[in-house]
């Protein structure tokens, strides 16, 4: 919920950056508010976003370990579950280590992918 708010805020500024002139040239241009919102405002809203989206997402998946002190199943709640029937600790939290870095590491790279789509000059 928190991130939610959070990206809501992000997406907010975002589209306040949008410059009044262009939607107003968009409108004389004969172009309808829904035409406008789609063409003109979500493309730059987007391109304005993206670093507070990363960001945001960044620290959902940093604190997803800490999910379980509400009853939400993830991966520290399952590798926890799973030590106390094997008792291989070590391997397990290993294994979930290495699982939290790949997730991690995959998105890393997706957002430098998309921020070099939608760098701002």
């Amino acid at each position: 919920l928190i991130s939610g708010s959070y990206l809501a805020e992000v997406f907010r500024g975002a589209l306040k950056l949008v410059e009044p002139f262009e939607i107003t040239v968009a409108k004389v241009a004969g172009m309808r508010q829904l035409q406008v919102i789609i063409n003109i405002e979500l493309p730059q809203m987007l391109r304005f976003s993206v670093p507070g989206i990363i960001n945001e997402f960044s620290s959902v998946l940093k604190a997803t370990p800490f999910a379980y002190t509400v009853g939400i199943a993830e991966i520290t709640k399952q590798a926890m579950s799973l030590t106390a029937i094997t008792l291989n600790g070590l391997q397990i939290y290993t294994l979930a280590g290495v699982l939290y870095f790949i997730i991690y590491k995959v998105f890393t790279l997706l957002a430098g992918v998309f921020e070099k789509k939608y760098r701002i000059s």
